[in-house]
């Protein structure tokens, strides 16, 4: 079908496919597997695309690669060398910036040659418990790592998987496809700046958050906590502020008593003729 010959309706259909192809990405209304792929089968089926179009792109050398990465990543994953690098890299006497510095440097250099999203995915956890046991809020270094991982991505063809679709689609019209260490041009000299920044005002402006167990640990005090008496509880039937004694608490720590409907009911029954008045 040239495209002289398209009929009036295509694009204004097309355009409607990827509107409802972002509202389902935004709400999550299903995986983005399964949104993308039902999008291409309403472009199909309507004839806009042909069957070699709408399979062209599981024959793309860049989505192959891609699909190759994975399977390496794993492989990293389970032999646990990027957490035993990481462990020795972050060190254990650093500052907050020589410990960006050290953290962004890692993470630029390992995305280059791995996918992003296993290495962010990896490193998230081991940040986070190296954070907090030197005493740093995870919140400062989080946002670094996933900055530098990306800007890592820019280093080389498989450092993040749109770089190998675009050299897949180029070499599909018949232009070269990507070296090696191609988009390294551009990548390093922009990483280099992006590190730096990170390191130099990352500290300032990132939130100081130290999570919610520190926050319950220094705040404790001013939280609410509801308990729930069971049947079984020692002190069932004494008097509440008995009760509170004996565990340790002062009367002033109750706030409310919450009662079952069935307890509300047996007190509201009527006692039985003969029986004592005195009050439980």
């Amino acid at each position: 079908m040239s495209v002289h010959n398209v009929p009036a309706w295509h694009p204004w259909f097309v355009c409607a496919v990827v509107f409802f192809l972002f509202l389902g990405l935004v709400t999550s209304f299903k995986t983005p597997e399964i949104t993308a792929f039902s999008a291409l089968v309403v472009l199909w089926n309507v004839g806009i695309i042909s069957s070699q179009q709408a399979t062209s792109g599981f024959t793309n050398s860049g989505v192959l690669s891609v699909g190759v990465l994975f399977v390496v990543i794993q492989a990293v994953e389970r032999s646990q060398i990027a957490t035993k690098m990481a462990k020795h890299v972050f060190g254990m006497q650093t500052g907050v910036r020589y410990g960006l510095l050290r953290l962004c440097s890692f993470c630029f250099l390992i995305s280059g040659f791995l996918n992003n999203t296993p290495v962010v995915a990896l490193l998230t956890p081991i940040t986070r418990d190296w954070a907090r046991a030197r005493g740093f809020s995870p919140s400062t270094f989080l946002i670094p790592l996933s900055y530098s991982t990306i800007m890592g991505g820019l280093l080389t063809t498989v450092g993040t998987s749109t770089n190998l679709v675009v050299s897949g689609l180029a070499e599909d019209v018949g232009l070269p496809p990507f070296g090696f260490f191609d988009i390294g041009w551009i990548g390093l000299p922009v990483g280099l700046v992006g590190v730096t920044y990170l390191v130099l005002f990352g500290p300032m402006l990132l939130p100081k958050s130290t999570g919610l167990f520190r926050y319950m640990k220094n705040r404790g005090s001013e939280l609410i906590t509801e308990v729930q008496v069971t049947s079984g509880f020692r002190y069932k039937d004494q008097p509440v502020v008995l009760a509170l004694g004996m565990l340790g608490f002062h009367q002033d720590v109750l706030v409310k008593i919450r009662r079952p409907k069935s307890y509300k009911k047996q007190q509201q029954q009527p006692s039985p003729p003969g029986a004592g008045g005195e009050g439980g």
